[in-house]
């Protein structure tokens, strides 16, 4: 077999694989906001590596999976999250995040599995980042509000880190929850 075609069948199945890649996570709709690609990052399925703070204030160490599509014919992106709590249970939930041009914000929504409640955030870049501020709740220490945030974003990992606040933003217990995420490829 030549060259030539060594090379022609290589750059079919790189096509091709990407014609699937696209069509199992979906493509941006060329008319939506351009702020879309600023979530772009969570396209794909991706394996997490998580630490997150139980209510003694010991962290538990898991795995989880989470796989970002764009949904509403590439006008928006819906996550899912796929994990087993500390107890053995397992833990689903999903995130549906739009770009909103009026505030110049993205407005994201939470629902986890258990407790069937919406949670609110609104997001921004800031610089090389992505920062979620909202999911208010209740915990043993009582009434608080989380910011999360994407950082050391890149094509294949990023991560993930939650800090959270009792007085409404002014102060924070920064680290509560980790997450190293690192793009799955295999099976794809």
């Amino acid at each position: 077999m030549s060259h030539q075609a060594i090379f022609l069948k290589l750059i079919l199945a790189l096509f091709v694989s990407s014609c699937a890649m696209a069509d199992e996570f979906g493509q941006a709709s060329p008319d939506a906001p351009q702020e879309l690609g600023q979530y772009a990052f969570i396209i794909g399925k991706w394996q997490c590596q998580t630490r997150f703070m139980g209510p003694d204030g010991t962290f538990n160490e898991g795995q989880a999976t989470w796989t970002g599509h764009y949904t509403l014919d590439g006008w928006a992106i819906k996550d899912d999250w796929r994990s087993t709590l500390p107890n053995g249970r397992p833990f689903h939930g999903f995130n549906i995040r739009s770009f909103n041009p009026q505030t110049g914000k993205w407005d994201n929504r939470w629902l986890p599995q258990y407790s069937l409640q919406w949670k609110y955030f609104e997001s921004e870049q800031a610089g090389d980042t992505m920062v979620m501020i909202g999911g208010e709740g209740t915990d043993a220490r009582g009434s608080f509000v989380d910011r999360n945030t994407f950082y050391e974003i890149s094509e294949n990992s990023w991560r993930w880190r939650k800090d959270r606040s009792y007085d409404g933003g002014e102060t924070w217990f920064e680290g509560v929850g980790f997450i190293e995420a690192t793009r799955i490829t295999e099976g794809l």
